[in-house]
């Protein structure tokens, strides 16, 4: 999948699959949150791998116990020590893990620590059959090598893991049984060259396939983005803010709105052309987005050239610094506007702080920073206006519903 030029990740500096685009993810790693996300999206595309692959090695560890006991004579406390009594366990219980509807959140955790195990029992395993002079179980070690990178579920680092304990078993139980030295080298690094040749193939693999889930969720933000500022727009916001309200009402925390308008915006308009106008509003969004840097906080056109900052959990002082950081931030951007007072393009803001609680409703928040913002552009413009659930000055009927 290849973002077409209007979608680049360059515009959107905010966005998490933006930022990983850039960065090139050279470790293979997302941050945590995206990684998380990232770890579901590749577990869903490989269930029905995993579910095949955990049964297959499962049947064949059974076959293999039967074979060894039955046919090979080997005493059943050997085999119970080792087949039955750590690698069939550990295959069934990720056989059911594969099948259980907690897949996602059992899989890989348990993936981690019994792949390895199999690995390395399974090593010593074929070294002692090849010492009983039986070569074949070798060959199960070279296809569960690249089974595991590509049928295991697991990610490039992990797997690499289990490949590692599995070579390091093997030349360990092949030294321990008194083997020529020749003979430890040649059996460990033809399994080394199996495992390095899976290795190289299926980076390239989780690569592309880290690329295209990028590529997909910032497909997926831009249906979410207004396509002239690259911030959120209003749907967006609206969907974000009911569950940063709904949040703030089980954290008990606070929220603060600001609702900045660009001053004399029509006028402007109207002077220096619809193209500057719109440069100019792309601009000042990016004065907006600076400020929204935390997981929960927003920052939104809101409509024509009025843009909305919502914040968590932060108190009045914090708050009044962002919010003249923020006008002075716009003003400083120095866009020369003739029709202006101050000659360059300036924004009112109207910010209320409230307290989410049932009965409140989210709408009443933002209508009281509208009557904050208007009360800034009575007073001049180029102003700030706070006002809080409780001012006195400030009264509305969708903030409590009982009104």
């Amino acid at each position: 999948m290849h973002l077409p030029e209007p979608l680049a990740h360059e515009s959107f500096p905010d966005s998490a699959y933006a930022q990983e685009l850039r960065r090139g993810f050279p470790d293979l790693r997302f941050a945590p949150a995206l990684e998380r996300l990232f770890q579901g999206f590749h577990l869903k595309r490989a269930r029905t791998r995993v579910r095949f692959f955990q049964l297959a090695i499962g049947l064949l560890a059974i076959a293999s116990a039967v074979k060894l006991t039955v046919l090979g004579g080997v005493p059943w406390r050997d085999v119970a020590l080792g087949w039955l009594g750590l690698v069939v366990p550990a295959c069934l219980a990720l056989a059911f893990a594969s099948w259980s509807r907690l897949y996602e959140r059992l899989y890989l955790p348990a993936a981690r620590f019994l792949l390895p195990l199999i690995a390395t029992v399974s090593a010593f395993g074929v070294a002692d059959r090849r010492i009983a002079g039986h070569p074949e179980p070798f060959c199960f070690l070279t296809t569960f090598s690249i089974a595991i990178f590509f049928l295991g579920g697991q990610l490039f680092r992990e797997a690499l893991l289990v490949n590692t304990f599995m070579v390091a078993a093997l030349g360990v139980a092949l030294a321990q049984a008194g083997w020529p030295a020749a003979d430890v080298v040649y059996y460990t690094t033809e399994l080394v060259i199996t495992s390095a040749v899976g290795a190289f193939v299926y980076q390239g693999v989780e690569r592309q396939l880290r690329t295209s889930f990028l590529e997909r969720g910032l497909l997926g933000e831009m249906v979410a983005r207004d396509g002239l500022t690259g911030l959120k727009n209003r749907r967006a916001f609206d969907d974000d803010y009911a569950r940063m309200w709904q949040q703030a009402i089980r954290d008990r925390r606070s929220l603060a709105l600001l609702l900045i308008d660009v001053d004399h915006f029509k006028a402007y308009n109207d002077r220096y052309g619809h193209q500057a106008g719109d440069e100019a509003l792309r601009r000042v969004a990016r004065v907006v987005q600076q400020f929204a840097r935390r997981p929960l906080d927003i920052a939104a056109r809101y409509g024509g050239e009025e843009f909305l900052l919502a914040l968590y959990d932060l108190g009045a002082d914090p708050v009044r610094e962002i919010a003249e950081a923020l006008r002075a931030g716009v003003q400083g951007l120095g866009i020369q506007h003739d029709d202006s007072p101050s000659g360059v393009v300036t924004a009112s803001i109207g910010v209320s702080i409230v307290s989410p609680r049932h009965g409140r409703s989210p709408e009443g928040a933002v209508q009281l920073a509208d009557e904050a913002l208007y009360a800034a552009k009575r007073g001049g413009r180029n102003e700030i206006r706070l006002v809080d659930c409780y001012g006195a000055n400030y009264s509305t009927g969708a903030f409590r519903r009982s009104a």
